[in-house]
């Protein structure tokens, strides 16, 4: 597990990183931490990987909590956020911005561990996840999230089940080999691969997911689909 957390103070640093090393080794759980000081230098270093949660700090000289979230909200819609402060003022802000939590400093380490215990009950809960390349950097997306996927102009355009569209640079023929038919997906047109778990309705030509959008099915991909669709809905695993 890849943890990253930013706080200009250095006490509160390393007394946060001290319980999340106790916090992982208690859980039998690998930690990676990055360090960080100041905004600028997290998002830097996320344009190169993506960790599996961010604690920020709010009150930072120059650009804060708040306003480090938001650049990273504009590359990242996904990535778990906890805040973790001495002011509460900012508390409506983290709403704007999809923290996670927002915690109190100084936070006692059976609060802390209770946190960190129900991310991880999420995260087993939504299952795998596909890392994907933005434009501004690298991102997690649980497959179980996703609605659709559309081949355009070279990039391949994600359709979350919140409404939410990422742009990701991957070919869409290797797409195809993360949302396969054994995770629930199914390609039905050269450009449209569908989760057949948001399928509302279909007829032969076009399908209506559960989010209202109609998507193609191609001709030559129409019995394979209705097979694929039947066995998937039929089969004890998914019911």
């Amino acid at each position: 597990m890849k943890i990253a957390i930013c706080d200009d103070e250095m006490i509160s640093l390393d007394r946060a990183c001290m319980m999340l090393e106790n916090w992982a080794s208690l859980r039998s759980i690998p930690l990676e931490i990055q360090r960080f000081t100041n905004g600028d230098d997290l998002l830097t270093a996320l344009q190169s990987g993506c960790p599996d949660l961010v604690f920020l700090d709010v009150v930072m000289p120059l650009f804060n909590g708040i306003d480090t979230a938001r650049e990273l909200r504009t590359a990242n819609e996904t990535l778990p956020i906890i805040f973790l402060t001495s002011s509460r003022e900012f508390a409506v802000d983290s709403y704007e911005v999809k923290a996670l939590n927002y915690l109190i400093k100084p936070v006692s380490k059976e609060h802390l561990f209770a946190v960190l215990d129900d991310f991880i009950q999420k995260i087993q809960k939504t299952g795998e996840v596909f890392m994907a390349q933005t434009p501004l950097g690298f991102c997690k997306i649980n497959i179980a999230d996703v609605d659709y996927l559309e081949a355009q102009n070279k990039q391949v355009l994600v359709h979350l089940s919140n409404g939410t569209t990422l742009q990701i640079r991957k070919q869409f023929t290797r797409c195809e080999e993360v949302f396969t038919g054994e995770r629930g997906f199914f390609r039905c047109h050269r450009s449209y691969i569908v989760n057949m778990k948001r399928i509302e309705q279909f007829s032969k030509d076009t399908i209506m997911t559960d989010n209202q959008v109609e998507l193609p099915i191609s001709r030559n991909s129409y019995m394979a689909f209705k097979e694929a669709y039947f066995n998937y809905m039929f089969d004890s695993d998914t019911l």
